[in-house]
């Protein structure tokens, strides 16, 4: 395929490799994910798109406005500024028809701060969010019928409100203004409805490849729960097959459109899916999570409900750490098919099959035994601790800790990652770290948010490395979570040295840096 505008917008990074390269490097990164958990097995050929351009049938972009022109595109990294990609070659001739008419209809109307716009593959019609400032269409009502009189297949016009910081490109609460409310879609033979603003595969075209997969791994079940459903994209393509289906979505919306005509036997609850516990068995359970996967608390409980599950996941990390957390409750991994939903990128769309195993929660490490986080216990070696690992929020100075010596800190995103060789109990050692006012990373409040969006990291950092057992040191390599978190956080002056430091070349002075300060008492500015 080829851009003009490559490699300064930077939606294509895989744009220069040939399609088959493509397809082994998300095969690579799939691989790399996996195997940081070895119980897990080896990541499968990635299964190539129907469509390799021309497949984007949603765009969500920001806009520039200039004194010429409305620019519409991705942001350079390198300057901060909008590329101008209105005949961007991924998306669906609809929308490049469209967007003509649409940015000279944007010219001047500076409130307008990105624009979400959606072509069905089934009906040829276009869905319109504007993203506004206070949530305002310009010209209201009859700016939104101008608009569906001057973009060609346009039906649906809704605003939403812009991000205040504009940080965000999707906006928030989109209503209606003008046109259907409702867009007409459908995925194989299965029919859906559209709200504005709603999650759908990208390319409906190639998601059949995904629905043929899901429906053969469900198998013979007749009862069938599809968490985090969305539209109802697989309870709707289920329930023909199946005697009851129960969807839970946590978008209002989405369930709304999840329930849109659906056949009585299909349960439609809007809720998080953490939050609805389950009360009754299921034959299988669909998992469709958002990138940042589940959370194990959720994983845990679903795996007492199920026998068989289908998890359908965009993220290979979090897909790895939610089927280590499976596992170790005894759901294991049967099968796994890689599909290419996102040509030109280094994305990677993954179905696993999953069934009732032997739960996995200890292993052989060298002469001993380890175990895994996920069932309340800190990971790493069984027995006698006498080397732990914990990642400390912030700084940590002369630190003294009875039972415990410091044997290294390194410094991650900012934080302390420590190596403490003890002589006393993990969870002592715990206490008083807290009691110091150093907080353990995966257990505070304040940086949560961070470490699970960032690092991916779902539960408390602490690890045994090294115990007593039998009167044998066992060794436990950093568990696959934690590994994860280092290997997406480490900046490479976290990494730790390769060798030796040799001696410094003799007639060289050592450069200044420009960050010490003299010595001596600091100067006030005036």
């Amino acid at each position: 395929m080829h851009c003009d505008h490559h490699p300064t917008c930077p939606g294509c990074p895989l744009l220069e490799r040939s399609y088959d390269d493509q397809l082994l490097a998300k095969q690579e990164r799939l691989a790399q994910a996996l195997a940081q958990f070895p119980h897990l097995p080896a990541a499968p050929p990635v299964r190539p798109a129907l469509h390799t351009e021309a497949y984007r049938h949603r765009l969500k972009l920001p806009l520039h406005h200039g004194k010429e022109r409305v620019s519409l595109g991705l942001v350079d990294p390198r300057t901060g500024r909008v590329v101008h990609t209105p005949d961007c070659p991924v998306l669906v001739p609809a929308l490049r028809q469209a967007l003509p008419p649409l940015l000279q209809w944007l010219h001047g109307k500076r409130s307008v701060h990105s624009v979400d716009l959606r072509a069905s593959a089934a009906h040829q019609e276009l869905q319109l969010v504007l993203a506004c400032r206070g949530g305002k269409l310009p010209g209201g009502k009859g700016g939104a019928r101008e608009l569906l009189r001057q973009v060609p297949g346009l039906v649906s016009v809704a605003v939403s409100e812009a991000d205040p910081h504009g940080k965000r490109v999707m906006g928030r609460r989109p209503r209606m203004v003008a046109g259907h409310a409702l867009l007409r879609e459908a995925i194989g033979a299965t029919d859906y409805v559209l709200y504005p603003g709603a999650f759908f595969q990208a390319d409906p075209r190639n998601a059949v490849q995904i629905h043929d997969l899901v429906r053969a791994q469900v198998g013979s079940a007749r009862t069938v729960a599809d968490l985090y459903a969305g539209v109802g994209a697989y309870a709707r393509m289920l329930a023909p097959h199946v005697r009851k289906v129960l969807a839970v979505e946590e978008v209002p919306q989405a369930a709304k459109a999840a329930a849109h005509g659906a056949p009585p036997h299909l349960e439609v609850v809007a809720s998080r899916v953490e939050d609805l516990p389950l009360a009754e068995r299921f034959d299988a359970v669909v998992l469709n999570p958002a990138r940042r996967g589940c959370e194990p608390d959720a994983l845990v409980h679903l795996a007492t409900r199920t026998d068989r599950m289908v998890m359908v996941s965009c993220g290979p990390e979090t897909l790895a750490r939610d089927l280590d957390v499976l596992a170790a409750h005894g759901l294991r991994v049967e099968s796994i098919e890689a599909i290419d939903l996102f040509p030109q990128t280094a994305e990677v769309e993954t179905v696993v099959s999953l069934r009732r195993g032997k739960p996995l929660t200890t292993w052989a490490a060298g002469e001993g035994r380890a175990a895994g986080p996920w069932t309340g216990k800190p990971s790493g070696a069984l027995g006698t601790p006498e080397e732990l690992e914990v990642l400390v929020i912030g700084p940590t100075q002369r630190l003294r800790l009875r039972g415990a010596t410091v044997e290294k800190v390194r410094r991650l995103a900012g934080h302390s990652l420590l190596s403490l060789r003890l002589s006393t109990s993990v969870a002592q050692v715990l206490q008083q770290l807290r009691r110091a006012g150093h907080a353990i990373a995966g257990d505070h409040a304040p940086t949560d948010r961070f470490f699970r969006e960032k690092g991916l990291l779902v539960r408390p950092w602490v690890h045994v490395t090294r115990a007593r057992q039998r009167g044998r040191t066992v060794h436990a390599p950093r568990h696959g979570d934690l590994q994860l978190c280092w290997d997406r956080l480490a900046e490479p002056r976290d990494a730790p040295p390769k060798g030796p430091k040799g001696p410094r070349p003799q007639g060289k002075k050592r450069k200044p840096s420009g960050r010490r300060r003299p010595k001596g008492p600091r100067r006030r500015r005036r």
